[in-house]
């Protein structure tokens, strides 16, 4: 039997068709709208993150820099330190007394700034040594870019990092246990992107490219 086509049937195809057409226009701006959020987000996210990489950059520049401009070294200098060593014949201890060689003036603001922290770091290196290792020249200046680094490692922690992993022979795990390698939350090894490619090829960095480039002992006593 052929369909019957009355104009009551022919208005309810039309109202159905109609909704049918507005239901996809809404579902085409809800897509289009989430779409469009998620691309403005993203975005937002990207500048913010490409923003934080050439901040990493411009302050590795600036060390380029530093080292071609400077001129008479700059000096800051530490409280005296008395360390308990480890030994199995006795009590012995370490006095010492540092001057830290920086890049420029201003480190010596970075350095009060988190005095607290980089003093427990530096006790940390001491007392892992033992009388005994502490009484030739090669490790008093061992111990002293260990200083540098632990230092640096408090006040621009992923250019000391990059530092350490150009570091062929770099004993990670020492370095990690006096917290020299930055860690997030999770116990992972937290670098930034600029910093990861800047530590596989872009820049060689030297002692001479960290804000502390070495140690100066004006006392170093073993009792």
């Amino acid at each position: 039997m052929p369909r019957s086509h009355t104009p009551e049937s022919y208005e309810g195809r039309q109202k159905f068709r109609s909704v049918l057409l507005t239901l996809g226009l809404i579902t085409l701006i809800c897509i289009g709208g989430g779409v469009g959020g998620w691309m403005w987000y993203s975005a937002k996210m990207k500048k913010e993150a490409e923003e934080k990489e050439r901040a990493l950059e411009s302050r590795l520049n600036d060390q380029k820099r530093a080292k071609i401009n400077s001129t008479a070294p700059t000096f800051v200098k530490l409280d005296p330190f008395t360390v308990k060593l480890p030994s199995n014949a006795g009590e012995h201890y370490l006095q010492v007394e540092m001057f830290l060689r920086v890049s420029e003036g201003k480190v010596d603001g970075k350095i009060k700034e988190f005095l607290p922290i980089v003093q427990d770091r530096i006790k940390t290196v001491l007392s892992l040594r033992s009388m005994e290792q502490l009484a030739t020249a090669e490790s008093k200046e061992t111990l002293g870019r260990e200083i540098a680094l632990v230092v640096n490692s408090v006040i621009e922690p992923q250019l000391t990092a990059i530092y350490v992993f150009q570091q062929p022979a770099a004993d990670l795990r020492y370095f990690e246990r006096i917290g020299v390698i930055p860690k997030d939350g999770s116990g992972s090894i937290q670098m930034t992107q600029v910093a990861r490619e800047a530590a596989a090829q872009f820049w060689r960095i030297s002692e001479m490219d960290l804000p502390v480039q070495g140690v100066l002992f004006k006392t170093f006593q073993l009792n």
